[in-house]
C-alpha cells in the first residue's frame, strides 16, 4: 500500500492554506487601519476639548463682550481685573491674544478650524433670558491612508456680573 499524498490532495491544501493566510493578513490589515483612525479621532476630540476649554477661560470672570454686532468670528472678553482675551479664526487655525501680547494659534498643525462662530446673547429686560455666549467651531484632521475626519464642537456659557 502507498502512503504519501496525491497531487490534487496537495493542491486542495495549498488552496485552502492560501485563503487561510489571505484571510488573516486582511484581518491584521484591518486592524492596523482601525488603529491609525482611532488615534486621529483622539487626538482631534483631545484638540477640540482644549479649544472649547480655551473658550470657556476666555469667557470666565468676563465684565463685558466685545463682538461684532449679535454674531461673528470674533470674541473679545474684558475681565474683572482689566486684563482682555481675544479669540478669533484665521485661515485654518484658532488664535488668542491677551492684553496687547503676542497672538498665539491654540491648534495645532494636525487640525484644522473652520466655521468658528460666536453669538453673544444679551439680558432680556425681564430677567428670563440671562446674558450668555455661544461659541461652536468644526475640526477636521486627515487619517495616514488620507481620510478626513470631522467633529463639531460647541459651548454655551452663561455670564454673571
Amino acid at each position: 500500500m502507498n502512503r504519501g499524498f496525491t497531487l490534487i490532495e496537495t493542491l486542495v491544501y495549498l488552496a485552502l492554506y492560501t485563503i487561510i493566510i489571505g484571510g488573516a493578513l486582511s484581518a491584521v490589515y484591518g486592524i492596523f487601519e482601525s488603529s491609525t483612525r482611532n488615534e486621529t479621532i483622539a487626538m482631534l476630540e483631545e484638540e477640540g476639548n482644549y479649544l472649547v476649554a480655551k473658550i470657556d477661560w476666555a469667557l470666565s470672570n468676563a465684565v463685558s463682550i466685545q463682538s461684532p454686532a449679535s454674531s461673528g468670528n470674533t470674541l473679545s472678553v474684558t475681565h474683572f481685573d482689566g486684563s482682555t482675551s481675544s479669540l478669533w479664526q484665521m485661515g485654518v487655525n484658532m488664535r488668542i491674544q491677551e492684553n496687547t501680547g503676542a497672538k498665539k494659534t491654540l491648534n495645532n498643525s494636525n487640525v484644522s478650524v473652520a466655521a468658528l462662530s460666536f453669538v453673544h446673547t444679551r439680558p432680556t429686560s425681564d430677567g428670563l433670558n440671562p446674558e450668555s455666549v455661544s461659541a461652536s467651531f468644526a475640526m477636521y484632521a486627515t487619517t495616514s491612508d488620507g481620510h478626513v475626519l470631522r467633529a463639531d464642537f460647541s459651548l454655551l456659557k452663561y455670564l454673571r456680573k
